[in-house]
């Protein structure tokens, strides 16, 4: 399993162990006609991943809406304790041939932040059900 794999297994595993992980992508069925895939990508800088692309896809319609949501934009900048690195948001890195997260490393703490943000996008496209306390009341009159 390489790097990618492993990362997006801690971000979707919990919430959807069906996940299917493949190379740097990974794909989740979010119901019969609409799937999800989520994969790294960069902002500008290659090997540089900085994000999480999020793409729904529909068996039928093909692709339906894209999210890129951006590591620092749920975890903040991080504290990074050596004073030779410049304080950034964090990202992974390709370097050598090698992918691993540059000088921040994200906690449980930010795979869970990360993991609870993924879910609330991904259950937008998933069938609601709803019950009687849920129905919307008319307050106009």
């Amino acid at each position: 399993m390489n790097f990618f794999e492993q990362e997006l297994r801690k971000i979707v595993g919990s919430q959807y162990p069906d996940a299917v992980c493949v190379g740097r992508a990974c794909y989740v069925r979010l119901n019969e006609m609409n799937r999800a895939k989520l994969q790294f990508t960069t902002c500008g800088t290659a090997d540089r991943y900085e994000a999480l692309q999020m793409t729904i896809l529909n068996r039928h319609d093909g692709q339906v809406d894209t999210l890129r949501l951006r590591f620092a934009d749920v975890w903040g900048k991080g504290q990074i304790n050596n004073p030779y690195i410049q304080q950034t948001g964090p990202y992974a890195w390709t370097y050598n041939g090698k992918t691993e997260w540059y000088a921040y490393h994200p906690k449980s703490q930010d795979y869970q932040k990360l993991s609870d943000a993924v879910g609330e996008y991904l259950a937008v496209f998933q069938e609601q059900e709803q019950t009687a306390a849920q129905q919307w009341q008319q307050t106009m009159y």
